[in-house]
């Protein structure tokens, strides 16, 4: 079996290597391959690129070509070749290494040369995105990765749940390959059909799996994640040398060194080579740098026809070393046009497109499709043959003839290996029974949450909430969710349903009935119970006042037109004060504890809410018929009523409330955005039948360690402090940037954290003004760290740090 293996790979080898009739090889003068050199077939607009070994090939039809070779930093040549039936033609190059001139530059001493240059190619970027409507390429693909390093703790939990360490593939080369066609349609839609396709890798990949070629552009805004160096706002975002000029046939190309101003992952370093007078792009090689993942893109240009510009050969080169993992990818692309189709009116087009009207629906699905021909994975030799235009080298070869041995030894591992079904990360996490694609699934809360609350007046809360979900059809699901806890000091169950069934999905129809028993916070929007677990047990000083509450209610919320939603509910509860049961601290001084407020009232409610929220310019997509909001471009208006009215209760309390309020989140640049929010309120009519339950309270909470997040709420004020039953404005601005602070300092550029400056205010008549300013570290929304300041009337208060970690689901287990 060993031998007939070393004979199969010699005899694929061979016969792969004579199978095109137009190869080569590219080195430099001392014969040493040049990887990624590029070949450029002029009359059928054919990019090719070398291998590693500096090799090239392709099957042409008899005739006479120009042939153009040529690699970064080396003299251009071109051939003219002819291609004879029945024969294979080979041309071998040697290039020699070619710097870039340097005189006849005058460098101004107040701006680089390369800053004129890239003005000019910026301005005239958009022209080059928009000269071509369509087009039609033949696509040949090859992509070819190796481990290299893989942590033992992540080696053993793969061997955990498939049977077999990923070290055990370590230093194998692993390829696929694919030939496509890519159709093109402006501004941004790819058709991908994958005709051929082949791998090595392990686990069967389909072919509906193909690596897509690299769409996007160089002359848009962005290029994938990344930032344009052609940006409209490059200046911004990049720093531009200039190296020198060539000439070629006439033609002078310049190179630029581009750097980014600091170190982000969505930015580039490296080359791009601009041709002056057209000012667009020969060539670029740039790179990029994220969380251990450096890439190098090179990229070759030609014209395909007038005044347009395309790319004929990718080369991305890839090298991750991350968290004890570490390996190489390659990734080769080589272009054939068959059909161009030119926009000989780009400039209308740009000026049509700021005025056209707007669109809000956003088709992402339809972007970028990958069809597969049904014979596509089982092309034979002799297909490959007349399609693989980059040579596999011996180790890709290998790979292929190894493929079925190692898939079989991993199918084994895996028939012997039968991982336990108990899962102590679901026990203790919580988990669920069902895909997400089942008709029902039961999810359940796992043991860290079997005791999610701890306070003076219930003491601990012992028990679990499940959610039973129930696929009505493809677009309407059905949620219910019980809960059950006992309070051991009050020795009484707490505990309640909700039912929620999102019924018109192209509406976001969704309506909520919720009914229960249970105690609940005076301020829903203060301290997190979690926090106040904390504070209790940790300082002996609870945060939280809490009162019985039995109750029936309903909430429904619905899109009257797209941005416009309708929101309305109803409520009927009876309610009662509570008085402290428990002094039980694990640290804290009991003398802190402080008494339940309002113990032996009653005071019960009816009421209802109706209220609208309009964003004018809300962008949405639509998946599998389901709607979903995707950004908005505009602020959010809203305006709530709220009445509590009748007196067949105990002590109703009784009011009418109306607010109105503005927010919107506005991106001011890649790096940077802001949002702010606005909301003014007033109690109309008689406030003496209001009770503190029912006051207006704010999103507050004063304490070290919170679960509340800087953005939202007030972190140095205590819960029920502002809270009114009068009049109020409450305004909030966060300022949020990638480099502030610290992040100027260049060894914390590119670390996955932002920076944000936080404003509040907040008025109340009893209170007057409350101003909190504040800077903040954060990992996303989950976790900050900040220094705070707060004025009560324009005068200093205090000084304090905090510590937010965005946990406040845990607020919401039980509603």
């Amino acid at each position: 079996m060993k031998y007939f293996g070393i004979l199969s790979f010699f005899l694929f080898f061979t016969f792969n290597l004579s199978s095109q009739n137009f190869k080569g090889q590219i080195t430099d003068k001392a014969n040493e391959p040049l990887h990624g050199g590029t070949v450029y077939i002029k009359e059928i607009n054919h990019g090719l690129v070398c291998n590693e070994n500096g090799q090239y090939q392709t099957a042409l039809p008899t005739g006479s070509y120009l042939v153009e070779f040529k690699c970064l930093g080396f003299e251009r040549i071109e051939r003219r070749v002819q291609i004879l039936p029945n024969e294979t033609t080979i041309v071998n190059i040697s290039l020699e290494e070619k710097p870039f001139d340097l005189k006849e530059v005058t460098v101004s001493n107040t701006e680089d040369p390369a800053y004129e240059i890239m003005r000019k190619a910026i301005a005239k970027a958009p022209y080059y995105a928009n000269t071509v409507k369509g087009y039609i390429a033949d696509t040949y693909i090859k992509v070819n990765m190796e481990l290299f390093k893989i942590s033992k703790l992540l080696d053993r939990m793969i061997q955990k749940s498939e049977g077999m360490k990923a070290s055990e593939l370590r230093n194998q080369m692993f390829v696929q390959e694919t030939f496509n066609e890519i159709e093109y349609n402006a501004p941004d839609k790819y058709k991908q059909t994958v005709i051929a396709f082949s791998s090595s890798i392990p686990d069967n990949f389909d072919s509906k799996e193909a690596i897509s070629i690299m769409n996007g552009s160089l002359y848009t805004s962005k290029l994938g994640q990344f930032i344009s160096p052609l940006n409209e706002n490059a200046f911004s975002y990049y720093k531009f040398r200039y190296e020198g000029y060539s000439e070629e046939d006439g033609t002078t190309i310049n190179k630029i060194k581009v750097s980014p101003k600091v170190k982000d992952p969505i930015l580039f370093e490296g080359y791009i080579y601009i041709v002056d007078g057209t000012w667009h792009i020969n060539l670029a090689e740039l790179s990029s740098h994220d969380l251990g993942d450096n890439r190098t893109y090179t990229i070759t240009y030609q014209k395909i026809a007038e005044d347009v510009y395309l790319p004929v050969s990718y080369f991305v080169a890839s090298n991750l070393d991350f968290l004890g993992i570490s390996g190489a990818l390659n990734y080769y692309a080589s272009l054939k046009y068959k059909h161009v189709d030119v926009n000989k009116d780009a400039m209308k087009t740009i000026a049509e497109k700021k005025n056209t009207k707007r669109n809000f629906e956003i088709k992402t699905d339809s972007l970028y499709t990958t069809l597969s021909d049904s014979l596509a994975q089982n092309r034979d030799s002799s297909y490959w043959k007349q399609i693989r235009v980059i040579p596999l080298y011996e180790r890709e070869a290998i790979s292929f003839v190894r493929k079925d041995s190692i898939q079989q030894r991993i199918d084994s591992v895996r028939e012997k290996h039968k991982p336990s079904r108990f899962s102590f990360g679901n026990l203790l996490m919580g988990g669920q029974t069902g895909s997400d694609s089942s008709k029902v699934r039961v999810r359940y809360d796992g043991l860290l949450r079997i005791l999610p609350e701890y306070n003076f007046v219930d003491g601990a809360w012992i028990g679990q909430k499940f959610t039973i979900t129930n696929k009505l059809n493809e677009k309407q699901k059905l949620r219910i969710s019980p809960y059950l806890y006992y309070s051991t000091a009050r020795e009484r169950f707490i505990g309640g349903t909700n039912i929620d069934l999102d019924y018109a999905p192209m509406k976001l129809g969704s309506l909520s009935l919720s009914a229960g028993s249970m105690s609940a916070d005076f301020n829903p929007l203060g301290a997190a119970r979690l926090d106040n677990m904390y504070s209790s047990l940790s300082k002996g000083k609870n945060l939280s006042y809490f009162y019985q509450k039995d109750f029936v209610a309903v909430q429904n919320s619905i899109d009257l037109a797209n941005g416009l939603k309708l929101n309305t509910g109803f409520e009927i509860a009876k309610r009662r004060g509570l008085s402290n049961n428990t002094d039980f601290v694990i640290w804290g001084a009991r003398r802190n504890i402080r008494p339940n407020i309002y113990s032996d009232d009653s005071f019960d409610k009816t009421s209802y809410n109706v209220g609208f929220e309009y964003t004018p310019y809300a962008y949405y997509s639509i998946k599998k018929g389901v709607k979903r909001y995707e950004n908005y471009a505009s602020p959010t208006f809203l305006i709530d009523y709220e009445e509590g009215f009748s007196s067949w209760q105990t002590n109703n309390s009784k009011f009418r409330k109306i607010k109105a309020g503005i927010n919107q989140s506005l991106a001011l640049s890649y790096f940077s955005h802001i949002n702010y929010s606005a909301e003014a309120g007033i109690f109309i009519g008689n406030n003496d039948r209001i009770h503190f339950a029912d006051y207006h309270h704010f999103d507050a909470v004063n304490t070290f360690l919170t679960c509340k997040n800087p953005f939202d709420s007030y972190l140095m004020l205590n819960s029920y402090e502002y809270s009114t039953n009068r009049h109020w404005i409450d305004t909030r601005i966060n300022y949020t940037s990638k480099y502030i602070l610290l992040k100027r300092i260049p060894f914390f550029q590119g670390q996955p954290f932002m920076e944000t400056l936080h404003l509040k205010s907040l008025y109340t008549p009893d209170n007057k003004f409350y101003t909190e300013a504040g800077y903040s570290i954060n990992l996303t929304r989950l976790i900050s760290f900040g220094a705070f300041t707060s004025f009560n009337n324009v005068k200093y208060t205090k000084f304090d740090v905090r510590l937010s970690i965005g946990i406040d689901a845990f607020r919401s287990i039980i509603y």
